[in-house]
């Protein structure tokens, strides 16, 4: 589809499912959760374990047969945690594994497919003991993680930095620096004397929700439940 069909009260509709849904099944999995959670498709958010915590404005994305999965191993002597700060990005096929401890701090940005794992998960030697080699992964704020890239265990990315698109980072990423390839390397550095917007700015607004409210509504404005039926059995060019 190039564009949403639905009505805005479907929408509106759906997203309250989206919240019943997150409230009724997947927030009591939590240890803890902030407010003004915003999940899609709940149902596509794998838990595991009773140490995960995240903060304020939380964005949890997910896609159609795509799971996101947080997972805090507490098997075998492990005691998994993981702690997202507040308006952290998560996005659709995200894998964050612990069986120590895994901290991403606030207005961090992770794209789609990255793994993010703080262990080996079995001995180089012996292949049936579990986990392996384990060293705490910690994500400073305001980092960017890139589509599909790889964090080891015992690595820290810094404040502002960026990870580029499909990178596997085995070493600690400085403050306000570029990194990309396999193994990342510095590939550029941020220019300090510009301001930095991050993504806490979204949430300043005490109206934040109202706007996107009116925001959706504006787009969907034109959509009637006919057409929107219409376009689920017969498709023509610019649905």
């Amino acid at each position: 589809m190039q564009k949403d069909n639905r009505p805005y009260y479907i929408r509106l509709l759906i997203e309250k499912i989206y919240t019943l849904w997150s409230k009724l099944f997947l927030i009591p999995q939590f240890k803890s959760v902030g407010k003004n959670l915003d999940v899609n498709k709940p149902w596509n958010i794998d838990i595991y374990g009773n140490k995960i915590s995240i903060g304020d404005n939380v964005h949890l994305r997910t896609s159609k047969n795509v799971i996101t999965q947080l997972c805090a191993w507490n098997r075998n002597g492990c005691d998994g945690e993981i702690l997202i700060g507040s308006n952290v990005l998560i996005s659709p096929g995200v894998r964050i594994l612990s069986s120590k401890k895994i901290v991403i701090e606030s207005n961090v940005m992770i794209a789609s497919n990255v793994y993010i794992s703080d262990s080996d998960w079995h001995d180089p030697y012996n292949r049936v003991l579990t986990p392996g080699a384990s060293k705490e992964v910690y994500i400073s704020k305001n980092a960017w993680i890139g589509e599909g890239s790889k964090i080891a265990k015992g690595v820290r990315i810094g404040r502002n930095s960026i990870i580029g698109l499909g990178s596997i980072v085995v070493s600690n990423v400085p403050d306000n620096t570029i990194f990309g390839g396999n193994p990342a390397k510095k590939i550029g550095d941020l220019d300090l004397n510009k301001n930095f917007t991050t993504r806490e700015s979204l949430f300043l607004n005490k109206d934040y929700s109202k706007l996107m409210r009116f925001l959706v509504k504006e787009d969907l404005k034109n959509n009637s439940l006919l057409s929107w039926i219409r376009t689920i059995f017969f498709r023509k060019k610019g649905d």
